[in-house]
């Protein structure tokens, strides 16, 4: 079987991000450099990866429901409601949160066969949107944290040695 462009578009990096993210928070020996914003009203490393967690109980359903409906009006999909990151939760724990949650999510677009990324329906807002639409939307909050995650470690001088930031600095 050919592989689709959308392997290498959605699959890949979305399937990366998991590992993008042990990379940064497995080596850690300290958890306050990862619990703790380095500034007042920012995101700590461990609330960047909640809200990423509880981005993926957000967008999951609405990509189920395109997979399995026809034209479904998405108001209309159960949301995982998001789960409060505990102040006793490790980073390792919340990572693995989100490790299940997107397992779930590539599953069930593993499984799509290519004529399925058009199905469309109507999102929350009104407009039309695709199953495309919404894991090309997954691809791109993904990177634009992982850049504030690198920059917030950068800033707490945890950045493992070992990794390659994806921000600019």
């Amino acid at each position: 079987m050919a592989e689709s462009i959308y392997e290498y578009e959605i699959i890949l990096p979305l399937t990366q991000m998991v590992n993008y993210l042990s990379k940064r928070v497995t080596p850690q020996r300290d958890e306050t450099r990862l619990s703790r914003a380095p500034e007042r009203g920012e995101w700590s490393v461990k609330e960047i990866i909640g809200h990423l967690r509880d981005n993926e109980l957000y967008y999951y359903p609405k990509l189920f429901f395109l997979a399995r409906k026809e034209w479904p009006n998405l108001d209309d999909t159960p949301h995982g409601r998001p789960a409060q990151v505990g102040l006793h939760d490790s980073t390792l724990t919340v990572v693995s949160q989100f490790r299940r949650v997107r397992q779930s999510t590539l599953s069930l677009l593993r499984e799509l066969p290519d004529d399925a990324w058009r199905k469309a329906g109507r999102d929350t807002d009104g407009s039309t949107v695709t199953i495309y639409d919404l894991a090309r939307e997954l691809v791109e909050h993904d990177a634009e944290h992982l850049a504030q995650i690198d920059a917030t470690l950068m800033a707490r001088g945890a950045l493992p040695h070992n990794v390659q930031p994806l921000v600019r600095v």
